[in-house]
């Protein structure tokens, strides 16, 4: 017995006449997303410094940590910040596609 599901085909912007994308919305969607990449980014500044006395066993352990988690907390900004990109790139290209299509529109008129 063949228990897999029969496999629909991918829509996509182009194999979907109606799809309809609020490019104002994916924008402000972009920036809201870059705005929290710019708060994770920010996690990464200002870390207090351990108390040099007494030196406990775990100060070094705990910077190492420290260390760690600040550098995990840049990747992930960077990361929000990348999407952020990616999402105005893709308003940039529905707003390419709408003017290609409206200029073909017009030429067989």
């Amino acid at each position: 017995m063949n228990s897999e599901l029969p496999r629909r085909p991918r829509r996509t912007a182009t194999s979907d006449p109606q799809l309809e994308v609020d490019t104002d919305e994916l924008r402000r969607a972009a920036s809201a997303v870059d705005a929290t990449g710019d708060r994770v980014t920010a996690g990464t500044a200002g870390e207090p410094r351990p108390d040099q006395v007494p030196r406990w066993v775990t100060t070094d352990a705990a910077a190492q940590a420290a260390e760690a988690a600040r550098q995990q907390l840049a990747v992930l900004g960077a990361d929000i910040a990348d999407t952020a990109r990616l999402i105005t790139e893709a308003a940039r290209e529905y707003e390419l596609a709408d003017a290609r299509a409206a200029t073909r529109l017009r030429l067989t008129r």
